[in-house]
């Protein structure tokens, strides 16, 4: 059985009818992605089934879309690795940017099947502590906790 948290009700509906996610086929499309991946030598991803999910969800579970999806985001991670080096929280910069509102997620949305909501606040940064490299890298791992979150994985994002 796959290790995915279980959607809301008019998440599920969502997913199904706008993303042609099949419940009975996730543990399948898990298994084959897995497969795919074991088989390339140059990916040293995430196989946890939360992650992938989240791929496929954003592919509306198409596995040719989903595979070229995974191998951009992990090409994307080596060829720029200023974007995710110093991912610690309390690395001055990222603390800086979190502090002023760089992208903070609100906890809930208009509707429950709505998208997620952030708020942002570019224009607070003061330059001459951070560039747009730290941006960036900070950005980056706000979207990788997202990765992980149903309502942003199957509803999307607004930011205001």
């Amino acid at each position: 059985m796959s290790n995915i948290r279980p959607l809301s009700e008019p998440l599920a509906r969502k997913a199904q009818n706008e993303l042609n996610e099949v419940p009975e086929r996730i543990e399948e499309d898990l298994k084959a992605l897995k497969s795919w991946m074991e088989q390339q030598p140059h990916l040293r991803a995430r196989t946890d089934d939360q992650f992938l999910v989240a791929f496929l969800r954003g592919c509306k579970y198409s596995l040719e879309k989903t595979k070229r999806k995974l191998d951009l985001y992990y090409s994307c991670r080596t060829n720029f690795p200023d974007f995710v080096m110093n991912r610690d929280l309390l690395f001055d910069e990222n603390l800086y940017l979190i502090r002023q509102g760089l992208g903070l997620p609100l906890p809930n949305t208009i509707t429950p099947d709505g998208a997620r909501i952030t708020f942002i606040r570019p224009e607070v940064y003061d330059t001459t502590i951070v560039d747009a490299v730290d941006i960036i890298r900070c950005t980056a791992m706000i979207n990788d906790i997202l990765i992980l979150d149903n309502q942003w994985t199957v509803r999307g994002g607004v930011s205001n």
